[in-house]
């Protein structure tokens, strides 16, 4: 056998010249054919801050009730959601599955493949959702059932959906992309919204719930200096419930509201192509090379 050199290999690469010629002409053809096949993808972001990071530590009377302000659940300060756990909020499967049922987006999220400008609507993958019939059709596997989960919905969601949140300027910025321009607005204008109002209802749930510990505390104490206590901490309870039943934006306030994309953001089908030439020919070139080993 010939010792392999590197003059030796690009003498046999000189006499598959025209080979790998071939080659790459094949793989580019093969990737225009593939990139051409690829629907775009519209995005949609908006800037947003947080309404809840910022709260004044009581003091006084309060601050030597803690061990009662927690049983009832009230933070004394310094308890407001960060914009962090905000983000986390709104990329959990719960707050995630919730939004998408209640918006009825399961089919847009799983089935769609295409989107018609002219129509404005959907195409959805036959297999999975029938669309004349408006019922899933698609096969599964235990322990998923014929209409998605909770966590089959939020994971396919965050594939198109991402939340960054800055250190420095304080912003969370939401991006969500579809095939649809119209589409990919809705949704980032939708999540906020509905963000806004889950946080709502969990914060006036809470609120009711702590008031009515507090007032059976109240109705039990005979301590003049304890029931001032729990007086204030109940007023601090009421004006967090009148915050959330008059602040619109109660959650997330909007810095940049998303718009209609003028342009796609994928796919890149230039850079596709060339990567599936170069990665092709490379290959090519391997296999003639190997070929040309054995034969040797």
């Amino acid at each position: 056998m010939l010792p392999i050199t590197t003059s030796l290999v690009f003498g046999w690469l000189r006499k598959d010249f025209w080979k790998i010629v071939f080659i790459a002409i094949f793989f580019a053809v093969i990737s225009v054919l593939y990139a051409l096949s690829l629907q775009n993808l519209y995005s949609s972001n908006a800037k947003v801050t947080s309404n809840l990071s910022s709260s004044k530590p009581m003091s006084g009377a309060l601050a030597n009730l803690g061990g009662l302000a927690s049983l009832a659940g009230v933070s004394l300060g310094g308890g407001s959601l960060s914009p962090e756990v905000l983000k986390e909020v709104m990329t959990s499967a719960s707050f995630l599955s919730s939004f998408i049922k209640e918006y009825n987006i399961e089919k847009e999220v799983i089935a769609a493949t295409s989107y018609d400008p002219n129509s404005d609507a959907f195409q959805y993958d036959e297999k999975i959702f029938d669309q004349s019939n408006n019922k899933w059709v698609r096969k599964f596997k235990f322990p998923q059932t014929l209409e998605p989960n909770d966590k089959e919905l939020s994971d396919k969601f965050k594939e198109n959906f991402n939340v960054k949140y800055d250190r420095k300027t304080k912003l969370i910025t939401l991006t969500f992309s579809s095939y649809s321009p119209r589409f990919s607005k809705k949704v980032v204008d939708d999540i906020v919204i509905f963000f806004n109002n889950y946080m709502r209802k969990k914060d006036v749930k809470d609120s009711m719930l702590s008031l009515s510990y507090l007032q059976e505390q109240l109705a039990k104490t005979s301590y003049s200096e304890v029931k001032l206590a729990l007086q204030q901490i109940m007023e601090e309870q009421y004006k967090k419930l009148a915050l959330a039943n008059t602040r619109e934006e109660y959650a997330l306030r909007f810095i940049e509201s998303p718009l209609i994309a003028s342009k796609k953001s994928a796919p890149s089908r230039a850079i596709i192509c060339a990567v599936i030439t170069m990665l092709g020919t490379f290959l090519g070139m391997v296999a003639l090379i190997t070929l040309r080993i054995f034969r040797s």
